[in-house]
């Protein structure tokens, strides 16, 4: 027996979109500012190394994936009303 499949509603699709990029602008904005501060303070180097490579690459993936998310959902939405 085939597994059914799920539709999600395309409201809740925005919602997570819409998630998404905020979340990922917030983190690439934290990113920024981790960068700043931590070229003025001293202490652990790899440390802030690491914080920046993971708000960074984490805000990046987010917002690609946010931005996608909603432009495919606008795509749809003159196909399917």
């Amino acid at each position: 027996m085939p597994a059914p499949t799920r539709t999600v509603d395309r409201s809740i699709a925005k919602m997570i979109a819409y998630k998404r990029i905020v979340t990922g602008s917030v983190s690439l904005c934290l990113a920024a500012a981790i960068a700043i501060l931590g070229t003025m303070r001293e202490g652990s180097k790899p440390l802030v190394a690491l914080g920046f490579v993971i708000f960074a690459a984490g805000g990046r993936w987010t917002l690609r994936d946010g931005l996608r998310l909603r432009k495919e959902l606008e795509r749809d939405a003159g196909t399917n009303p």
